[in-house]
């Protein structure tokens, strides 16, 4: 039973519609005249169902003196009530109604396919009437958008001619079309058999969505197995898109095969969902390519040991060990192979593992490798038996030294040194190894210091994780040095490199992080809550000093200006965390302008205010200065960090790398 959603269809008013008055033109009399109609689609613009399917049409207007409702060919009057499920509607067709009638209410069959299906709704008034229409939906304002219909006179009557397109989706009717690459079309309907050869691709093309206004939206080519029975039918092709054109690759199986085009359109609110299968009336008859399966290309022995082979085509999956077939010889030694499989990323290269593995040494010796072709098992998917060769040259692979690279990090959590390389480790180096510090020495604070301990990383392959035997600090001065030789290698076998001594660097582990580097424009990371006078705030770039040292600033700077008398109150746009009797060390690059005559800068951590004095001898105007102080929380906050510099003077004063941090420096 096919289901019928406008099964009873229930008419939904469009809109209540007014008849309207025309001062300048008309005086309308007292009797009630308007004009409305109403469809089963509602208040919908578009107004689509599917072939063989009907739609309602009402009309609501009062005060007619004529009214017809027009149909166009392919379309028939029904007999309500109408059923809520059937496969046809044929038997309510109303014999002779032909294509107009004055009934108010009609119920409309369609039977044929047509976007702009045309119903026409003829009705005429002693007086002039509007009909306020919704054709459309604005999705700026949430609201519908209207058109007014009004009658024209015509004679002695007002008319009201209107015409709802309705779009009827057709019955999909299968098509297709077959062509080479060259755009050559293949008349596949009038021969038995097309000829293909193994890897060859052809276009195929879904002509059904140009057939009627059926509209398809997904089009699924199969290439299958000939069967007696469609569900013992193997695909060896299976493609499902929504474009209608495809390229498809005979790449799979050689043999006679059949194909299938099924053209669907899915189902909407309005419009059923529907399918058409065309079995293609020819044989594909795909055979295997006429040159060799080969050897082809050069032979490498990789970073892990295993020697690549590449072929000329894929092979199917190997089903038997064939090690006894292939040989490797050195300076004439063979040495036996240990396996052979497929890449499985390149199912057109073998792999070959040896009992003893080549050496970087080998590199100057001959190694060749041989296949003697006694094997049915290596073929090609297009079942091409693999040829024999003998003495392909065989690129020995040599190991690559391993540098250090980056910056020797030290960790604040566990005291655990990051060493990081241009290449990943070998694991199996380190847990084999009988002592992994071998070659590591370290320093801190100019004295030599154990190294209990030399781990892989656990997130990193490219780094060891190195414990010193002893407690370490932020501010600690610590080196470390590798002299070879060392158990631990790379992947590919590589040694380490000789470093150091090369100095080891602490995490900052900034509470600030990137907000104390002041990059962002002022009232981004810091905001200027409230300048007095001409006080000010802003982020700018740093300022040449009058004297040059050591302290340079990293790139922008916070500049805090504070002429005699007023102050700016710089002030985080994020909170922080403050634990009660932490000790927390500040630090920070501070450049004194040359007119600054204030004696200090009030900085405040949550509620907790610690002065930055800079009016000791030491405090220089005019360069840039490190400076560090240290607090213990008073109590847990999540606080903001703040900055004001406090007149009666003037202070001129720039900030730049803020850093604070869970103090841990050496006792």
């Amino acid at each position: 039973m096919r289901d019928i959603k406008y099964s009873i269809r229930f008419l939904f008013l469009l809109l209540i519609i007014v008849g309207c008055e025309d001062d300048d033109e008309y005086i309308a009399p007292n009797t009630f005249v308007d004009a409305a109609f109403t469809t089963t689609w509602g208040t919908a613009v578009v107004k689509d169902l599917d072939i063989n399917n009907y739609g309602s049409f009402m009309d609501l207007s009062n005060g007619t003196t004529k009214h017809e409702w027009t149909i166009p060919e392919g379309t028939f009057f029904l007999k309500g009530p109408l059923p809520t499920k059937a496969d046809s509607f044929e038997s309510s067709i109303i014999e002779g109604a032909g294509m107009v009638s004055d009934e108010r209410t009609v119920h409309v069959l369609f039977t044929k396919g047509d976007s702009l299906t045309p119903i026409k709704l003829h009705n005429e008034y002693e007086e002039y009437t509007e009909f306020v229409l919704p054709t459309g939906w604005d999705v700026e304002t949430n609201s519908s958008i209207f058109d007014t219909l009004r009658t024209v006179q015509k004679g002695a009557a007002w008319v009201l001619d209107y015409t709802i397109m309705v779009d009827v989706y057709d019955t999909i009717v299968a098509d297709m079309e077959i062509r080479t690459l060259g755009g050559n079309k293949i008349d596949f309907k009038t021969q038995e058999v097309i000829d293909v050869k193994f890897g060859d691709e052809l276009i195929f093309e879904d002509l059904s969505r140009s057939n009627n206004t059926s509209r398809p939206t997904t089009t699924v080519w199969t290439i299958h197995t000939i069967e007696e029975n469609e569900e013992d039918e193997e695909n060896i092709i299976n493609v499902n898109e929504e474009k209608t054109i495809d390229t498809l690759n005979f790449n799979k199986r050689i043999g006679k095969f059949e194909g299938r085009l099924i053209s669907k359109r899915d189902r909407t609110e309005t419009v059923q969902a529907d399918e058409e299968r065309y079995d293609i009336p020819v044989v594909f008859n795909i055979t295997a390519l006429d040159e060799a399966l080969e050897q082809s290309g050069d032979v490498f022995e990789l970073a892990d040991n295993t020697i690549e082979i590449p072929l000329s085509s894929k092979l199917i999956a190997l089903t038997e060990d064939v090690s006894t077939n292939f040989m490797v010889e050195v300076n004439g030694v063979a040495r036996s192979v240990a396996s052979v499989a497929q890449n499985p990323d390149n199912l057109d290269v073998l792999v070959l593992t040896l009992d003893t593995q080549l050496e970087g040494t080998d590199a100057t010796n001959t190694v060749t490798v041989s296949y003697d072709g006694g094997s049915s098992t290596l073929q090609s998917v297009d079942e091409r038996v693999l040829e024999a060769f003998s003495s392909v040259p065989v690129e020995v692979y040599v190991p690559i030294p391993v540098n250090r690279v980056g910056t020797i990090q030290k960790v604040t959590e566990d005291d655990a040194i990051l060493v990081s390389f241009d290449q990943e480790l070998d694991p199996a180096s380190i847990t084999a190894s009988a002592d992994a510090t071998m070659g590591f020495s370290a320093m801190v604070n100019g004295v030599d210091a154990i190294v209990s301990s030399v781990e892989a990383d656990a997130v990193d392959a490219s780094t060891l994780r190195i414990m010193l035997g002893e407690e370490l600090y932020r501010d600690d001065e610590i080196t470390i040095s590798y002299a070879g030789p060392g158990d631990i290698v790379s992947v590919g076998a590589g040694e380490l490199v000789d470093f150091g001594p090369d100095a080891v660097v602490a995490n900052e582990d900034n509470i600030l992080g990137e907000v104390g580097m002041f990059e962002n424009a002022i009232d981004t990371d810091w905001m200027n809550t409230g300048s007095n006078g001409t006080g000010a705030a802003e982020i700018v770039a740093a300022p040449t000093p009058d004297v040059v040292s050591g302290v340079v600033p990293s790139g922008n700077v916070l500049r805090l200006s504070a002429p005699d008398g007023n102050k700016p109150n710089t002030v985080t746009s994020g909170t922080f965390a403050f634990e009660a009797g932490v000790v927390y060390r500040v630090k920070f690059k501070r450049y004194l302008g040359s007119t600054t005559n204030t004696a200090f800068a009030k900085h405040y951590f949550g509620d907790q205010q610690v002065n930055d004095q800079w009016n000791d001898v030491d405090d220089e105007l005019g360069t840039w200065q490190l400076v560090e102080f240290t607090f213990i929380a008073a109590a847990t906050s999540n606080g903001t960090v703040r900055i004001q510099p406090v007149p009666a003077g003037i202070s001129d004063v720039y900030y730049d790398d803020y850093t604070i941090q869970v103090d841990d420096n050496r006792p």
